[in-house]
């Protein structure tokens, strides 16, 4: 019998660069999170390309794929209209994240690592200590490390990027600037901690998906007192 034939395979898409289209985007969304740009602006390619001090080739892939997540409608005139962002949306963004948090840090403290307990201990004390110091910018950095030691350590590499894919409907790095957002979120990674070192999952997750939901009401909270986000009716 001849020889069965080798069903023919994709051949894999090539590795990429972080471009300057997707930093463009990721400002630009940013800028529209918090309220720099509102749903009741117009801005052209041009006028972009100069606020950002790029050329209008990288506004335009940005707002291509700005226009394929939702966050801006781009018109036959080249100029394009931001998407109004509602609290109730970013209420539903952050119940997305916390239930995926919940589930990545069960698995994770499911596995029963005592180093991974002594990791994240040793975080939150980094944590606290960038507190004490008045550093935003460490805080950042600690706490995204904090959540990703759990997140890797759930070995649920699909999940993590669906949890990921909800981050750009978040604003980056505004987190630490927050008044109330630090005390939180030390109460809430201590609890998680001692879930871990208890060895028990359920809590764990129960304690990472009351932390994202604290810290999301915080943030609408505050960049809904800026006037970032809006109710469904306009108000």
């Amino acid at each position: 019998m001849p020889a069965a034939r080798r069903q023919a395979r994709p051949a894999p898409r090539p590795v990429r660069r972080r471009t300057l289209a997707v930093e463009v985007a990721d400002s630009l969304r940013d800028m529209i999170l918090t309220g720099e740009l509102t749903a009741e602006q117009r801005m052209t390619q041009d006028e972009l390309a100069t606020l950002l001090g790029v050329s209008t080739m990288p506004v335009r892939e940005a707002l291509l794929r700005l226009a394929a997540e939702g966050f801006v409608e781009v018109s036959p005139s080249r100029s394009f209209s931001v998407v109004p962002t509602t609290r109730e949306d970013v209420h539903d963004v952050f119940w997305m994240h916390a239930t995926l948090a919940a589930e990545l840090t069960r698995r994770a403290c499911a596995k029963g690592d005592p180093a991974l307990a002594a990791r994240l201990r040793d975080i939150e004390a980094c944590f606290a200590a960038a507190r004490g110091a008045g550093d935003p910018a460490q805080l950042g950095a600690v706490n995204w490390e904090f959540h990703q030691a759990i997140n890797e350590a759930a070995g649920a590499p699909k999940l993590l990027r669906v949890l990921r894919s909800t981050l750009r409907f978040i604003p980056q790095g505004f987190y630490a600037l927050v008044p109330e957002w630090s005390g939180a979120s030390e109460q809430g990674h201590e609890a998680i901690v001692r879930a871990f070192e208890d060895g028990d999952p359920d809590t764990a997750a129960h304690a990472a998906e009351t932390h994202v939901q604290e810290a999301g009401e915080i943030l609408i909270r505050f960049f809904t007192g800026r006037g970032a986000w809006t109710r469904p009716d306009g108000a």
